[in-house]
């Protein structure tokens, strides 16, 4: 056995003098204490100050509550909080194996309160009461003052970890204090056994006073200097041990036997401060020589590996009673007084504790003022949007599943909460998936191509981007009808080893059917019978594609939970099916969204709830005209907006009302935002926090948000921004969950369909054409007119507070996807318009919702290709070039329709986006020359 094992077999518990939140939730403090290394943890004033003020760990959590107008202390409070609470769970086992004996978490009442019995007593019940935690012990501090808060509340039931403890004299009052408040208890006719209690008595800080002063004796080199020279290092343990020697007369005397038979505890004694202070002497003295039963020593976890390494646990605390009795001695005849010394010590102790907490105080108020800083102009509206949030129960309410939160729609919000419990239910799906992943990878499948749309395609794409996948197999979302990309995925995806996974909630969406058809007749003539072993499906329970998938014999049939949206469907199958067959951790994934649920638990005010707190923030910004929410991401979260972008866009977006996400502009200086914007960075490694800044600077409120590119961070974001767009569409006051308008493009695209002659394609009505473009509009443009004053007229329509929508039918391929981006960035810094880019038909199963149904604040431009006829749907025998096509003019229909102004660019080649660059560029040009 090692050290610390030897010392836990004579009864000795160690626990860890030091907490901080990253301890705590990189799981390393639950590694130690599953390794039996610590058996309980304490906290302190300096401790928090160290890890609060000299890191960022605690920005993220900070910075709600400095922006909702939290008080110094407030802040102080809840930050310390978690943390209590977090690790009190984590050694909430411990507790229990030990039936209370260990696994306790202490924090401190603070130590401005000292010399104020009632004002200590009356902390000491509140951080009982809000800590909540049967293993939680509350610190005061063993002065004068001190001693009857002790009392009181030993006999209120609390646990008490009595502190500063220095002199044996001081030790003795604790504890009576501690006895005289068990037996009150007991008067009372309350129980014993639950309440336990440590008295710290502090170590290595004796020596450190005592030495200095024994120092001076040597240095004088008078008759005495041998002798004090002698005494060095000797003080702390001598009366470390004669305070062991009081505490066994004590507990194990005639007054203690009396409440021990009515089921009370020992008040171990706890060794404090035991690092090694004097680089002289050996770094675990004051471990090695402090161990006996019944004790604690709670040390820095340099202390406790070096004990672990090198300690040596064979000193016996009880013995040598008469050498520190003479040792004491010795120290008076010097004229060392260990009552001035530990006077002295308690003194400065508590002067130290206030010291830290002020400066802890003053180092919070300074990151407040910079983080609400953040925000300019925001924090009145977001601060009456959170006090209308807590007024109106939204946290409560939205648990409860109260569908009243939101006004009745096509699709009644009773009827689409189940991804509340996700987090959880989800569980239950991990083993299943992973062993078809592993069913098919030994099958020889070497490739997934997922078919999918909107809510069943965009959080698999946003996996798959991150990189996460480790499972073997090369992953691809085909959520397209553009021909050159499908022709590409049938060319270079071989049937025998390629599992096709189709993917559509209502079992019947028109896309990722026709592209089934299309990979079904190919594996059909390749595989014969065998082609459904390649093949499996995600539906709901009940729909045509489980049906059909059933009777062509699909190697799996995964079913997803009808009561969850398309969109908000990440955490189902439709997100950990793809996922478990990259090899992406689920468990990881669900227990992000686990952990996110449980911050953003009912109970917690709306500025704690981090979900809420978006939620309000978004809605106090939109309730500014700031309804741009335009994202910037770290280079590892990315991925990200974009699945946000469609979240927000198909809930926000109806009944003229919406949020218009905007993901993937690049970003740019202050001057390129109008009033409109609300900036949001996704933040990771930090690599934006000077343009952040610098915006922030210029009267561009930015929302900062701490997260990680690893599976659970990203699936504590799926649920945090489920939950805010929850909570805004409760603020905007429409349905979150129903899609009035995107129903409108589909009913159209298939108008089209019917309406066309044999072999024609889809058309507009042509309002230009020339050389090789044509334009589509509802009003003509006379004879002789420009490019240049095509897009003049265009941007004509542009008012201040718009976005400009760009969607895009043309391949999404590097030559067309660059000059998307320099079109995007022209508008944006030339007009200062937001500008949204979305890729048919994907777009029309999620942010089409907001361009059709939302706020008639856009500008749609379309972006079109020519029709090919690469690629036919079997059974239709209709060319996909054809189906993309009728789409778009669909959609440009339906948009009308809706009363928004829109503008069709149709290119017989892609190419000819340099042209269309070229006449904007020129267009805008003549604008800004007008406006001079």
């Amino acid at each position: 056995m090692n050290a610390l094992e030897q010392a836990r077999a004579i009864g000795q518990s160690f626990w860890l003098d030091y907490i901080r939140k990253d301890l705590i939730e990189s799981g390393e403090l639950e590694q130690l204490v599953s390794a039996g290394l610590l058996q309980g943890m304490t906290s302190n004033p300096t401790i928090f100050e160290q890890s609060i003020s000299k890191s960022d760990l605690y920005t993220a959590s900070l910075r709600p509550l400095a922006q909702a107008g939290w008080t110094t202390e407030q802040i102080f409070d809840a930050l310390t909080l978690d943390d209590i609470r977090g690790a009190a769970d984590v050694f909430r086992p411990v507790y229990e194996a030990a039936s209370g004996g260990d696994g306790y978490v202490s924090i401190e009442v603070s130590p401005l309160l000292a010399d104020d019995t009632q004002a200590s007593l009356d902390e000491a019940r509140r951080l009982w009461a809000a800590v909540n935690r049967p293993n939680v012990m509350v610190k005061i501090p063993a002065t004068r003052a001190g001693l009857p808060a002790i009392e009181a509340a030993t006999a209120d039931g609390i646990n008490v970890n009595i502190t500063l403890i220095f002199s044996l004299a001081r030790h003795a009052e604790v504890m009576e204090a501690y006895l005289r408040g068990l037996e009150t208890r007991a008067e009372r006719g309350a129980s014993l056994d639950h309440i336990f209690s440590v008295a710290s008595f502090f170590v290595s800080r004796v020596d450190t006073l005592v030495d200095s002063l024994l120092e001076r004796l040597v240095k004088e080199e008078g008759p005495a200097a041998e002798r004090a020279a002698s005494l060095l290092g000797k003080a702390a343990i001598a009366n470390a041990r004669l305070a062991y020697a009081q505490y066994q007369a004590v507990f194990h005397g005639p007054r203690f036997e009396a409440l021990r038979a009515k089921g009370a505890n020992v008040q171990r004694p706890l060794w404090a401060s035991t690092s090694t202070k004097n680089p002289d002497y050996r770094d675990t003295v004051y471990v090695d020589n402090l161990i006996a039963a019944e004790t604690v020593n709670t040390l820095p976890r340099a202390t406790l590996e070096a004990f672990r390494d090198h300690g040596d646990a064979s000193a016996t605390l009880d013995a040598g009673l008469s050498e520190a009795r003479a040792q004491l001695e010795a120290l008076a005849s010097l004229g060392v007084s260990m009552e001035a010394v530990t006077d002295q010590l308690e003194r400065e102790g508590v002067a130290k504790f206030s010291e830290s907490f002020e400066a802890l105080k003053k180092s919070i108020a300074t990151q407040a003022e910079k983080l609400e800083a953040e925000i300019p102009g925001l924090q009145a509206p977001l601060r009456e949007t959170l006090k209308r949030f807590d007024q109106e129960e939204v946290g409560r309410r939205l648990w409860a599943e109260d569908p009243n939160l939101w006004p009745t729609g096509e699709d009644p919000a009773s009827e689409r909460l189940g991804w509340l419990s996700l987090p959880q239910r989800s569980v239950a799906s991990i083993e299943p998936i992973t062993s078809f992943a592993a069913k098919i990878r030994a099958e020889g499948v070497t490739d997934v191509l997922l078919l999918g749309m909107g809510g069943s395609s965009l959080a698999p794409a946003v996996m798959e981007r991150m990189g996460w996948g480790d499972g073997g197999l090369r992953f691809q979302v085909l959520d397209t009808t553009e021909p050159s990309a499908v022709h590409d995925a049938v060319r270079e995806r071989p049937p025998q080893t390629t599992l096709v996974l189709v993917a559509s909630k209502s079992g019947t969406t028109i896309e990722p059917m026709s592209l089934m058809e299309i990979f079904w007749e190919r594996a059909q003539r390749a595989m014969g019978e065998a082609a459904g072993t390649r093949f499996a499906a995600i539906t709901d329970s009940g729909t045509p594609l489980e049906a059909q998938a059933r009777r062509r014999g699909f190697s799996a049939v995964f079913t997803s939970p009808s009561d969850v949206g398309g969109r908000y469907a990440a955490l189902t199958e439709f997100g950990l099916v793809p996922a478990g067959l990259m090899g992406v951790d689920l468990q990881a994934l669900l227990e992000g969204g686990a952990r996110m649920a449980r911050a953003s638990s009912p109970n917690a005010p709306s500025a704690r709830n981090p979900g809420l707190f978006l939620g309000a923030l978004l809605a106090a910004a939109a309730s500014l005209g700031r309804d741009k929410l335009t994202f910037v991401a770290d280079e590892d979260m990315q991925p990200l907006p974009a699945w946000i972008e469609q979240l927000i866009a198909e809930s926000s977006g109806k009944d003229g009302k919406g949020l218009f996400p905007v993901a993937g502009e690049p970003p740019a200086g202050a001057d390129a935002y109008g009033a409109d914007r609300l900036m949001i960075y996704l933040r990771s490694t930090g690599e934006h926090d000077r343009r952040a800044q610098t915006w922030a600077r210029q009267g561009v409120p930015v929302v900062v948000l701490q997260t990680g590119s690893q599976p659970e961070a990203v699936g504590a974001e799926f649920f945090r921004w489920e939950i805010a767009t929850a909570a805004v569409c409760h603020a905007l006051g429409v349905n979150a969950f129903d899609q009035p308008d995107v129903q409108r493009a589909k009913d159209q695209a298939r108008a089209a369909l019917r309406s066309r002659k044999r072999d024609s394609v889809p058309q507009g009505n042509v309002a230009w054409s020339q050389q090789g473009i044509e334009v589509w509009a509802h009003h003509l443009f006379p004879d002789g007119t420009t490019l240049r004053a095509v897009w003049e007229t265009v941007l004509a329509q542009l008012t201040e507070r718009e976005a400009v929508v760009l969607l895009s039918y043309l391949p999404e391929r590097p030559t067309v996807e660059k000059p998307l981006v320099r079109l995007r960035r022209l508008i944006r810094d030339r007009t200062r318009a937001a500008t949204m880019l979305g890729f048919g038909p994907r777009y029309l199963h999620s942010t089409g919702q907001l361009f059709k149904g939302g706020p008639d604040r856009l500008l749609a431009v379309y972006l079109i290709g020519p029709v090919s006829d690469t690629v036919v749907i079997p059974g239709d025998e209709l060319p996909l070039g054809i189906l993309q096509r009728a789409q778009a003019v669909g959609d440009f229909e339906a948009m009308h329709a809706a009363g928004r102004r829109a503008y069709a660019f149709v290119l017989s080649s892609p190419s000819e986006l340099d042209v269309l660059e070229k006449a904007l560029r020129d267009a805008l040009a003549q604008r800004a020359g007008s406006a001079a």
